[in-house]
């Protein structure tokens, strides 16, 4: 699923983790951040509700990751959960 906003943020977090859960519950494996240039941890959210509905014969894919989302795993430490 591409993102397609620029910004995730608590402003749209609600609205993006409704697309992200039905995508996923849908077969939908991929976040595709490209064009994304803001965010804070609503993108670990909007990550977390993936991974809650991902099929168990997939994998999450995190494609065009901002620098952003590195610093964000890494400072909530939760590194395990993106190995």
């Amino acid at each position: 699923m591409k993102i397609g906003v620029d910004q995730i943020t608590v402003r749209n977090g609600e609205q993006l983790i409704a697309a992200v859960t039905k995508a996923f519950a849908q077969g939908d494996h991929v976040i595709d951040f490209t064009g994304v240039k803001v965010i804070d941890s609503t993108a670990l959210a909007v990550i977390l509700a993936a991974k809650r509905v991902l099929k168990t014969d997939k994998t999450l894919e995190l494609q065009h990751r901002p620098a952003q989302l590195d610093s964000l795993i890494a400072a909530y430490g939760v590194q395990s959960l993106f190995s």
